[in-house]
């Protein structure tokens, strides 16, 4: 009977010795993880892009907006620069930050970034061109009268 419950209680100490090993030991990944919004508003179905330390992982966001990106700790260490990109339709954005622990929270805003109207640009040239004929013709016209 002393040998059953020594037996016992040898079972019941190795037990919660390995579960607290287990408890303790280091995870074997770095999460990375956030939110996009745009407008203070979280989209839902954005494309991700997760870059830490030349490995890429890639997501799309859920219903709420979040993201998420599970590197082996090898690809992903402790203070490696991490850089995350989001873009749904004509918005986009950039955030990175450096990770601190198992879990990295890098939170994105994506803005509709509009590249200015080439109708524009072209309008002041041509007008700036025109104005330039204009001035060349007059001088032309005003030298042209001196020597008559």
């Amino acid at each position: 009977m002393k040998k059953t419950i020594v037996a016992m209680l040898v079972a019941v100490f190795a037990t919660v010795g390995v579960a607290t090993a287990s408890a303790s030991a280091t995870p074997a990944q770095t999460d990375v993880t956030g939110v996009i919004t745009a407008n203070s508003v979280a989209v839902a179905g954005a494309s991700v892009t997760v870059l830490c330390d030349g490995n890429t992982l890639m997501d799309t966001t859920d219903a709420h907006g979040s993201y998420l990106a599970v590197f082996p700790i090898a690809q992903c260490a402790f203070g490696s620069t991490v850089k995350v990109t989001a873009q749904k339709g004509g918005h986009s954005g950039v955030a990175s930050g450096t990770v601190q622990g198992i879990t990295t929270k890098l939170n994105l805003s994506i803005v509709n970034v509009s590249i200015p109207e080439y109708g524009l640009v072209g309008a002041l040239t041509a007008g700036g061109a025109g104005l330039g004929i204009f001035a060349f013709v007059r001088r032309r016209q005003n030298q042209g009268s001196t020597l008559a």
